[in-house]
């Protein structure tokens, strides 16, 4: 497992705190809303092929104090700029999920040129009354993120795992709270105008089993961007680099190292 690293990005002087690994080409690895779990399953499988690059954004784990300083999506976008600057990299291809998914499209929205592949896993960020998810932050506060597995035990052994039950439920608390100063009460902050601007070619996935972005969403991710692919991963819930780390992997690794759409084998989470 890699250590954790840090880099002082500028102007803003923020601490940067990331994971890489591996060899190939670079691979900016954007998070889900609940940050990661140490170095991931799913991105030890893509360090095989790419350099993973996978930090965390401001606001969340290690840099849970940052918060304040990152008032809209715009700023987490910039920072992911200065991010890419002060590790010498022009361009990059972005694997993003949940909110990091909404990250990632904004990035590339913003400054295409810098983005070489796309693939958005579970996006949020577009609205849409007909295809209302579940809110991720109306749940038990016993159990605040087991909706977003597709079943809910799957919380205590992928999320919890064998950490301090009492530390890891405040880290999620934290976590939770950045999300929702992004997405809470809606998630939308006019992503979907700025779709069309991405020109990297991009793959969306939707989770089978994902009650958060429901499978016509993802139809309206993939019609916003020009040449955009779709696919589902079977048995996964909204955090399926989690549940389904090879095939999360399989899937990434397929569209950005051949532009290709993977039939990749998955396997039964087990709590």
């Amino acid at each position: 497992m890699p250590d954790l690293q840090t880099i002082t990005v500028q102007p803003s002087g923020l601490e940067t705190h990331y994971y890489r690994a591996g060899n190939g080409p670079p691979l900016l690895y954007l998070h889900h809303m609940l940050g990661m779990v140490g170095w991931e399953p799913a991105l030890d499988e893509l360090s095989q092929s790419f350099d993973v690059i996978a930090p965390f954004h401001p606001g969340w784990g290690p840099a849970k104090d940052q918060l304040p300083e990152v008032a809209t999506n715009l700023d987490i976008v910039l920072h992911y700029v200065d991010f890419l600057d002060a590790l010498g990299l022009d361009a990059v291809h972005i694997a993003g999920i949940s909110i990091g998914a909404w990250m990632a499209a904004e990035f590339a929205a913003i400054v295409p040129g810098r983005v070489q592949r796309l693939v958005l896993v579970n996006p949020i960020g577009i609205w849409d009354e007909q295809a209302q998810g579940v809110d991720p932050f109306a749940q038990s506060p016993a159990r605040p993120t087991a909706v977003l597995f597709s079943r809910p035990e799957l919380r205590a052994s992928l999320l919890i795992g064998d950490r301090d039950p009492m530390e890891a439920g405040i880290s999620e608390l934290l976590d939770l709270r950045a999300a929702a100063k992004f997405m809470w009460p809606i998630p939308d902050k006019g992503i979907a105008q700025r779709l069309p601007r991405i020109k990297a070619p991009t793959l969306v996935v939707t989770s089978e089993r994902d009650s958060v972005v429901l499978a016509p969403l993802g139809e309206q991710w993939r019609a916003g961007i020009a040449g955009a692919k779709l696919t589902t991963l079977p048995a996964a819930g909204h955090l399926a680099e989690l549940e389904q780390p090879a095939a999360f992997a399989a899937l990434v690794r397929a569209w950005v190292a051949e532009g290709k759409i993977a039939q990749p084998q998955v396997a039964a989470a087990t709590a």
